[in-house]
């Protein structure tokens, strides 16, 4: 292995460790593990990290964030006035 790689290797690990201090660390302790995730995309993890991190699946994941926007979109339907007639 050459330097950059291990650079790489050892950029990463920082990285994991960083992530995983913010979330135990802050409000984001007892936060959903939607909460959870949304700040780590957030701040550039791909979906495979995130459920590496979370002890999840990238499925649910997924699952998640599709949960999350149909109950905006349902509140933002019901939200709307109705038209007049």
């Amino acid at each position: 292995m050459n330097n950059s790689e291990t650079d790489n290797q050892n950029l990463a690990i920082i990285a994991r460790a960083l992530s995983y201090l913010c979330i135990t660390s802050t409000d984001l302790q007892n936060a959903s593990i939607g909460d959870k995730a949304k700040f780590l995309h957030s701040i550039g993890y791909p979906d495979k990290e995130i459920a590496s991190l979370l002890n999840t699946t990238v499925n649910s994941l997924r699952v998640l964030r599709s949960l999350k926007k149909s109950k905006k979109s349902k509140s933002k339907s019901k939200n709307k006035p109705a038209e007049a007639q």
